[in-house]
């Protein structure tokens, strides 16, 4: 069974993180979409945790493109928020994944359906 999951706006690889002198550490950008994502998801609960193997499609929303996004820089955060929260395992069991500009509720929407083993 497929998992649906609302998202805001998700920051770029580029932005999500700042370099210290000793470690890495979560930009304001990222603090700021990890906030509202739990905000977010607390009114989606309760969520379908999928075991194993697992595709996703990312949808970003089209009102929130500029002349410059770059929709593949925000697809990580996106998985790894899901497998922050429980509904996937971990993220290196993705077969495969795809994201495209659309329209949705929020920032971005995720689905993530359980991989059969079939093509």
């Amino acid at each position: 069974m497929t998992v649906i999951l609302h998202l805001p706006w998700p920051p770029s690889s580029n932005h999500a993180n700042k370099i210290g002198r000793k470690s890495v550490f979560p930009s304001k950008e990222m603090k700021a979409f990890l906030a509202e994502a739990d905000g977010l998801a607390y009114t989606q609960k309760p969520f379908r945790c999928i075991v194993g193997p697992f595709t996703y499609h990312l949808v970003l929303n089209r009102e929130k493109r500029r002349h410059n996004s770059d929709g593949e820089n925000r697809i990580k955060h996106c998985v790894d928020y899901a497998q922050r929260i429980g509904i996937i395992e971990n993220d290196k069991l993705a077969e495969g994944g795809s994201w495209s500009w659309g329209e949705c509720l929020h920032g971005a929407m995720l689905s993530i359906h359980p991989w059969s083993g079939g093509a």
